[in-house]
């Protein structure tokens, strides 16, 4: 993965919490699922500059909620949990196997150039349990989005973190993986 010349700070726990104000403060995050969820299926409003204030405490809950190991994802969306904003929380890994990576909110994310080469991998999502598929994704992406402290970056990544920002940047616009992907099959837990 390949970062362009940017430090991007972590983002830490503050005490106030702003949270939007159709959103209570929640200890842990509730996810919500369904191929025909209504809030899934919806394209995202964009967060302005005014409301960043306002979604700052939503993005720490996201990033603790993916950090977390037994809840099980790499990436996360505000339509995951019941927000149509425009805010996406990502792994930035090489691999699943990497275990030196941080974890970013991206505000407005937004794809500004991307790899011709396309490459087809095994998805699944938080809010598909049980089905994985395969997916075809641009093997690397320039990405704009300005964090939840109003700072404009853009980041070129590769590799697993590509894919991370592609999916969660599909939520954003109402799609699933299962709506691109192919070869779908249900899991079992017990594997």
């Amino acid at each position: 993965m390949v970062i362009i010349q940017l430090k991007i700070p972590f983002l830490s726990c503050q005490s106030d919490n702003h949270y939007p104000t159709n959103l209570a403060p929640m200890s842990k995050l509730k996810i919500e699922t369904g191929d025909d969820n209504e809030i899934l299926r919806s394209a995202s409003d964009t967060i302005k500059p005014t409301e960043l204030k306002q979604y700052r405490a939503l993005a720490e809950s996201m990033i603790k909620h993916i950090k977390n190991p037994d809840n099980g994802g790499v990436g996360l969306a505000a339509p995951q949990v019941w927000v149509n904003k425009r805010l996406i929380v990502i792994s930035l890994m090489r691999t699943y196997d990497d275990e030196m990576y941080r974890t970013i909110a991206m505000v407005n994310p937004e794809i500004i150039e991307h790899a011709a080469e396309k490459v087809k991998w095994e998805e699944g999502c938080l809010s598909v349990p049980g089905e994985t598929g395969d997916v075809e994704r641009w093997v690397w992406v320039k990405v704009s989005f300005i964090d939840p402290e109003g700072r404009k970056y853009a980041l070129r990544l590769e590799s697993l973190a590509a894919r991370i920002v592609q999916h969660e940047i599909d939520h954003l616009d109402g799609i699933l993986f299962t709506d691109i992907a192919e070869n779908i099959q249900l899991i079992n837990d017990a594997d």
